[in-house]
């Protein structure tokens, strides 16, 4: 009885611990070279979601700006001819290279920056956040230190 009962006991806590698991293989994580092939997939399919989970970035800037990209080069029916990717800087930080035609025949390249971030490969797509018109950085731009953090003067 208590076998059974340690049976039943240990088959909960399993199926509690894999939650609403369908069944199907855990999802693989994308390398730096399907994270690519996903940008023309998000191109040609004009999917500007896709285009913003593969730049990481969100709010309605980054959404505008990706509307213009789908509408700049989207829906071309771009086919892959390469993909060369090489990291100047370290195993984290890369040069995506892509080369296609489009559905009419023309050329098509693009340069793009990979970054791999907590194990997440992701494309620099959009354009970086708006700065200051000033140009100041927001510490140039903030209240003055009350002189009791790091930029306490020094007497002397």
């Amino acid at each position: 009885m208590k076998r059974r009962y340690f049976a039943g006991v240990t088959l909960a806590a399993l199926l509690a611990l894999t939650g609403c698991d369908n069944g199907g293989p855990a999802p693989k994580a994308r390398g730096d070279r399907e994270t690519v092939e996903a940008y023309i997939a998000a191109l040609n399919d004009r999917d500007t979601g896709a285009l913003l989970k593969l730049d990481g970035t969100t709010g309605p800037d980054a959404e505008r700006d990706a509307q213009k990209i789908v509408k700049e080069k989207g829906g071309r029916g771009l086919k892959v001819e390469d993909i060369r990717i090489s990291y100047g800087f370290g195993p984290d930080v890369g040069s995506a290279k892509i080369t296609a035609k489009d559905s009419k025949g023309g050329d098509y390249s693009e340069n793009l920056t990979i970054t791999r971030d907590d194990g997440k490969w992701y494309l620099t797509i959009l354009p970086a956040p708006k700065q200051d018109p000033s140009g100041k950085t927001p510490a140039e731009t903030s209240t003055p230190s009350d002189g009791a953090g790091p930029s306490k003067p020094v007497s002397g």
